[in-house]
């Protein structure tokens, strides 16, 4: 009996660790679950589709929320589940004209019709994604692009509903009674998205696209950057340096690999390769073979490569090396990356780029540079606008004209004995394998097809010839015939018959002036203001010499290099000699701007390594926190600080010369920032409750609860306004 009861004891002490295993076993699997989600969504697409799809549905479902009086998912609602039957009776559908005449209209009255775009299609999804498709593309007159992006996201969301349960045609099944399939690939669908493209082609035809941005385009806008922004300007103007050696760090960047922005780099820097870059040394042969590589995590179809098994052949995809091009300044990636780093490093942060950091992170509108928020879409595209107008280029540009202009020129307009394949083109662009060719070369032979096949010239004496070779090379090969030689020696002549009008001219004002110099020379010496000579010991003037016979000899110039100001004695009078029968005239000099008031006179931009992220923050992921999240961002940056946005000592520890002085330009934001800290820490005690319910405003953003707490020192006193 005694050996029974303690069996018993231990079956009963045994069951309770049973249920123990079982639940940390659940455990473990909900979190494996979750890790599995996670996974899918983050690497499935990158980041920038999955946000332009996300957007899409988003906009979807507001349009369908907005017919019903009480809709019964928002359009940001992130559970996908849809309540089998609806909770209200949906109003009538405002739809054109032509779908109320359509016998089929009776759909839209369904009351399933309101909960078509939820996460689980059901009866009515495929009619409501091809009304959906045809506002867009029909009524607001959006690009098939667009369209297509609309029709690709929401079969996107239905092929990962329920496990993969809508993938296929869409169909209903008749011996289960029920739809099967993915409704973006009904036959409605299909049929909405093949007349939104037959309308692109009628009313585009093939320029529907951004021009290609050519070598010669980055050549001239290389040109209004350097006249915009010398390199010979004082340092205090690093800001608008800063934004034009961005820019064009960018375009040459872009213009190589093809891509648009946010590109990771992992890089060897040879500073001699780039010391002798700038002093214009010629590169030696193991210089030319230096290269930096660049590694494109979001390049475009990566993702497809992987999927196809493509992992032998592309164990280097997305790596791209990157050599020296002194002869190709405009589109050199390599120097203008190289500078662009060090400038970061050296002007801006005071430190070496970390991973995290961003290659082309933000410039705040006070030349602060933000390593936690790259550079924004409508920035590039201003700076675009501008530099291309500024250049006096003509025509419209986006970011993807630099990935048609870079393939266009190493396709077909690079030097001969330098051209791409196909190849090489489409493994460098990233295209996918088996994408269409008449595709690939309507994108790179757009211009080509043009330029070839126009007779606009037809009148012209010689023709191009451009139909019988590539970019009408066949002119330029041939040899000339007597006729175009006849025609060059005639324009050759006229050119020398004017040059001989025009040195009869000079010669005619010169004598005219050497005349005035001998006058001014015998008045000065009669009334003895003619001063000792020294004139040739001194290399800052400009010396004119002028023959005694009064026949004009070529000027010679001499341009210092370094002008210094003049001593504050120098004479108002212009000094004139004459030795051995030539004049010499030293023009008046007049003392130049001190360099003291001029520095004094420019703002400079704070110490390097002083930086105060702007609200919202940027995830990641390249998207924004929400704005009633901002208020706890300030206190974290205020008490901790934030090292990855490159906040490494909390504003609460930092002194007064870190924000005032030379660093003026912070002390706006840090003295917002510090309102709003102390105002949680010191009057509310850190007490978050406490805290939104005095400012509800946090909900709305940090600046109105700035304002309310402004307004609430005020009433107690605390805050003074200064009389302006």
């Amino acid at each position: 009996m005694a050996r029974s009861k303690k069996g018993a004891s231990d079956v009963v002490q045994k069951k309770p660790r049973r249920r123990k295993e079982s639940a940390i076993l659940k455990s473990a699997l909900a979190d494996i679950q979750k890790c599995k989600e996670l996974g899918i969504e983050t690497h499935l697409q990158a980041n920038k589709t999955r946000s332009s799809y996300a957007g899409h549905v988003r906009r979807g479902r507001e349009w369908l929320a907005s017919h019903f009086d009480a809709p019964s998912c928002s359009a940001d609602e992130g559970d996908c589940s849809v309540p089998k039957e609806p909770l209200v009776q949906p109003v009538a559908l405002s739809v054109p004209s032509f779908v109320r005449d359509n016998p089929d209209s009776d759909v839209y009255a369904d009351p399933a019709f309101k909960d078509a775009f939820g996460c689980t299609p059901n009866r009515c999804s495929d009619k409501a994604l091809a009304l959906f498709m045809s506002l867009k593309g029909f009524h607001e007159n959006l690009s098939k692009n667009t369209v297509e992006s609309i029709r690709a996201a929401f079969k996107k969301l239905w092929e990962q509903a329920d496990g993969g349960t809508f993938r296929g045609k869409w169909s209903f099944n008749e011996a289960r009674q029920r739809w099967e399939g993915n409704p973006a690939d009904s036959a409605e669908v299909y049929d909405v998205m093949a007349s939104v493209k037959h309308k692109a082609s009628a009313e585009g035809g093939d320029r529907t696209h951004s021009m290609a941005m050519t070598k010669d385009f980055m050549d001239r806008m290389l040109q209004w950057h350097e006249a915009a922004c010398p390199l010979e300007i004082a340092l205090q103007a690093i800001q608008l340096l800063t934004r034009h050696l961005e820019q064009v760090t960018f375009d040459a960047g872009a213009w190589t690999l093809w891509s648009r922005y946010y590109i990771s780099l992992d890089t060897i820097l040879l500073d001699t390769v780039m010391k002798k870059y700038l002093a214009r040394e010629p590169l030696t042969l193991s210089d030319s073979n230096t290269y930096f590589e660049i590694f494109l995590s979001n390049r475009k179809g990566w993702q497809k490569r992987v999927d196809k098994g493509i992992c032998e052949a592309d164990l280097r995809s997305n790596h791209y090396k990157i050599f020296p091009r002194p002869d190709m300044p405009s589109c050199d990636s390599f120097i203008w990356m190289l500078l662009w780093i060090k400038w970061l490093e050296f002007f801006h942060y005071g430190r070496t780029l970390g991973p995290n950091d961003f290659i082309f992170p933000l410039m705040g509108a006070n030349g602060i540079m933000q390593p936690g928020q790259p550079l924004s879409h409508d920035t590039v595209q201003k700076w675009i606008d501008e530099a291309t107008t500024g250049a006096g280029i003509l025509g419209c540009f986006s970011t993807h004209c630099f990935r048609r202009g870079g393939a266009q020129y190493w396709f077909m307009f690079a030097p001969v004995g330098q051209r791409w394949s196909l190849a090489m083109v489409r493994w460098w662009g990233g295209w996918a394998d088996g994408e269409q060719r008449n595709t690939l070369i309507r994108y790179l032979l757009d211009e080509l097809h043009t330029y070839e096949t126009d007779y606009s010239d037809a009148l012209a004496p010689f023709s191009r010839e451009a139909e019988s070779s590539l970019a009408g090379e066949q002119a330029l090969m041939r040899p000339a015939s007597t006729e175009e030689l006849r025609m060059v020696h005639a324009s050759v002549t006229a050119d020398v018959n004017r040059l001989r009008v025009d040195v009869s001219a000079v010669n005619d004002s010169l004598r005219s002036l050497t005349s005035m110099v001998q006058a001014t020379s015998s008045c000065l010496k009669a009334a003895g203001h003619l001063p000792p000579t020294q004139l040739e010991e001194d290399p800052r003037f400009t010396l004119l010499r002028v023959s005694a016979s009064g026949s004009a000899e070529s000027p010679q110039i001499s341009t210092p290099r370094h002008v210094h100001p003049p001593p504050t004695h120098s004479r108002p009078l212009s000094s004139v000699r004459r030795s051995h029968g030539h004049a010499h005239i030293t023009p008046t000099t007049r003392p130049l701007p001190s360099a003291a008031a001029h520095t004094a006179s420019t703002q400079q931009l704070p110490s390097n390594g002083l930086v105060i992220p702007r609200l919202p923050l940027v995830r990641s992921n390249g998207l924004k926190t929400p704005k009633a999240e901002s208020w706890r961002d300030i206190i974290t940056h205020w008490l901790v600080g934030d090292p990855d946005r490159g906040l490494k000592t909390p504003l609460k520890d930092w002194p007064q010369e870190w924000y005032q002085g030379p660093n003026r330009k912070l002390a706006m934001q840090y003295q917002n920032r510090a309102v709003v800290a102390r105002e949680f820490i010191n009057h509310y005690q850190s007490d978050e409750a406490l805290f939104l319910a005095a400012y509800p405003e946090a909900e709305r953003g940090h600046t109105p609860l700035l304002a309310a707490v402004n307004k609430a020192r005020a009433a107690r006193g605390e805050r003074v306004r200064r009389n302006k």
